[in-house]
């Protein structure tokens, strides 16, 4: 990504141009005033493509410190691990369903 710095004057003065500059790039715009960083502006698309990350990340954050729910997929993932599940060929030979043999209806 290519960042275009542009001082505070001068985005005063090309701001009615912005829109048509944002159709040729998406890369941001970096304000600066004095040498220094005040602000960005970007396309719109990428705000709200920044906000769907931001929200997606601020989910995966809130499952990964809810510690009850995080125990209970540990267990799961070890039990998965050792093969605590059962087939289901032994299933059957536990309930005697083996040897029945279903008639069509």
């Amino acid at each position: 990504m290519t960042e275009k710095h542009l001082s505070l004057t001068e985005v005063q003065e090309q701001l009615l141009a912005l829109p048509q500059l944002f159709e040729q790039t998406q890369d941001p715009i970096i304000v600066t005033e004095d040498d220094e960083q005040v602000m960005a502006i970007l396309p719109m698309a990428n705000y709200l493509q920044m906000c769907e990350t931001i929200a997606s990340l601020s989910q995966t954050l809130e499952i990964i410190h809810n510690e009850k729910f995080m125990t209970s997929f540990r267990l799961a993932q070890r039990g998965m691990k050792t093969e605590a599940l059962i087939p289901l060929e032994q299933i059957k030979r536990e309930f005697g369903w083996e040897d029945e043999k279903r008639e069509p209806s």
